[in-house]
């Protein structure tokens, strides 16, 4: 009877006691604060990449160019003179990486008169630096490379040189979302060299300086 009544002593006695409720309820909220906050440090990366990943582009440009140097070139190789105003038609592509970005153009212009008629293929790597304000943001840039150039009209001149190109100037990008509009403004140094035939028959070898100003509007699409 007495092995009986501990027995059923040993089994009166209740369970053992847990942690209180309002512990347990704190270790669960903070275990799901470690797991947010560990989720959004490794998420970090891929948000910051998201913002980022739109930093190549292409465009095309087209505008007026505007001739600044004279020639001693015409028809007959004698006269100085300033060729009229035309126009310039670039594509380009290019990529961002922060401040600084890198552009490659190639593109066409032409000048002349009714008896000389100059025409240039540009080649050209740029270099840019840019600052962002918002949506907006200007920007300088410098290049060089070649131009393909032709002159025909000017008696025996050669059907085309290859010349040094190289161009230095500025302008404005507008982000609108990844469509990329703005202008352009820059100087030109091309100097190619023709062989030209003057008036006496005697041919000799001149410069057709086409150093000028371009002022270009563009569209692009960023990717």
């Amino acid at each position: 009877m007495l092995f009986l009544a501990q027995q059923g002593g040993l089994r009166q006695t209740g369970p053992r006691a847990g942690p209180p409720e309002g512990d347990l309820m704190n270790s669960k909220v903070f275990t799901l604060a470690t797991a947010l906050a560990l989720g959004g440090v490794l998420l970090s990366p891929s948000v910051a990449s998201a913002e980022e990943e739109h930093n190549s582009y292409v465009m095309v440009k087209f505008g007026p160019y505007f001739p600044t140097a004279t020639n001693a070139i015409d028809a007959i190789g004698q006269s100085v003179q300033t060729f009229p105003t035309k126009w310039e038609l670039d594509g380009a592509i290019g990529h961002w990486w922060g401040l600084l970005g890198l552009e490659l153009q190639a593109g066409y212009l032409s000048t002349g008169t009714a008896s000389t008629d100059f025409k240039a293929y540009p080649i050209l790597a740029v270099a840019k630096i840019r600052l962002p304000l918002g949506f907006i943001a200007p920007y300088a840039e410098g290049g060089a490379g070649i131009a393909i150039t032709s002159l025909s009209g000017v008696g025996g001149s050669s059907s085309s040189q290859t010349a040094f190109d190289g161009i230095v100037g500025g302008g404005v990008d507008f982000y609108l979302g990844q469509f990329l509009v703005g202008a352009d403004f820059k100087y030109i140094f091309l100097n190619p060299s023709f062989t030209v035939t003057d008036i006496s028959g005697s041919s000799a070898s001149k410069n057709f300086n086409a150093g000028g100003i371009t002022v270009q509007g563009y569209l692009g699409y960023m990717f």
